[in-house]
């Protein structure tokens, strides 16, 4: 968005996203403002208590000035079309995407750049590629050969998403094969009828699941639903419930490990 002036160990910093949020986390900054979010198992309790300033694509401007932030941190995505008046509170660093179509870790880099922390960040994404090779040794079998498949189930049907979505790109990381109907496009998610079986099957299935919504479909109504009971991941009993809150929205390097700590855990012990 042009030339931000940010200081060199910034102290106030305000996130307009989650993926800024997962990352100043990640690099031990506390926000002292947020925008809403789910309810994370990743986050401290302190995120509770954090004072909202909005979502990113309508955030309180009263709010943040009030908090006199010194860094503010979000996506262009949401927050581009007022940039501008972000940057007369505090000097403001906006990513081109937010995470969703799996750039995270360009993103991550960015934000550890504004927050003073490129060597912290580098150490951590390093780390991350020593976690996938672990799981990667952990599976029953090489990666290529088991097939997944990653999707939302909701009342008025089903996201599964891409090989390019943000879980796709962890997933891509450790190596897996994907459903055919999930195995490209640079859109995150395709939305599919409640017909469209072959389009979500596979060797195990990552169910999204968010326990705050009620149109959120988890492992238990799933399987038991006998539509999906003829799904050979269902006959199988590789159906994972997982949090959607990480999986779809963390979109940073917090969630990325939650990620391989979901699959390792689906993956090496009886489901």
């Amino acid at each position: 968005m042009g030339t931000a002036v940010v200081p060199i160990a910034p102290e106030r910093v305000v996130v307009l996203d989650y993926a800024p949020l997962d990352s100043a986390l990640a690099l031990e900054v506390a926000p002292i403002g947020r925008m809403t979010i789910l309810p994370s198992s990743l986050y401290p309790s302190s995120v509770e208590t954090m004072p909202i300033v909005g979502t990113g694509r309508q955030p309180d401007l009263e709010t943040i000035l009030q908090l006199q932030p010194d860094l503010i941190l979000g996506n262009r995505r949401s927050s581009g079309q007022i940039y501008s008046k972000l940057a007369q509170i505090a000097p403001t660093v906006l990513t081109p995407d937010n995470g969703r179509e799996g750039e995270w870790q360009d993103n991550f880099q960015l934000y550890a750049e504004a927050l003073g922390k490129p060597e912290q960040a580098e150490q951590l994404l390093a780390d991350y590629q020593q976690r996938v090779k672990a799981v990667q040794a952990a599976l029953p079998q090489a990666p290529e050969a088991i097939a997944v498949s990653v999707i939302a189930h909701w009342s008025g049907g089903i996201v599964a998403y891409s090989a390019d979505s943000f879980p796709g790109s962890v997933l891509k990381d450790v190596g897996f094969a994907r459903n055919p109907a999930q195995d490209a496009g640079k859109h995150y998610g395709i939305r599919l009828s409640r017909e469209d079986l072959t389009q979500i099957d596979g060797d195990v299935i990552f169910l999204l699941h968010n326990s705050g919504s009620e149109d959120s479909v988890g492992r238990a109504e799933f399987v038991s639903n006998p539509l999906w009971s003829q799904l050979d991941a269902v006959q199988q009993g590789m159906v994972c419930e997982v949090d959607s809150a990480n999986w779809s929205g963390g979109r940073s390097i917090l969630a990325a490990n939650q990620i391989l700590t979901d699959v390792e855990a689906c993956l090496t012990t009886a489901n």
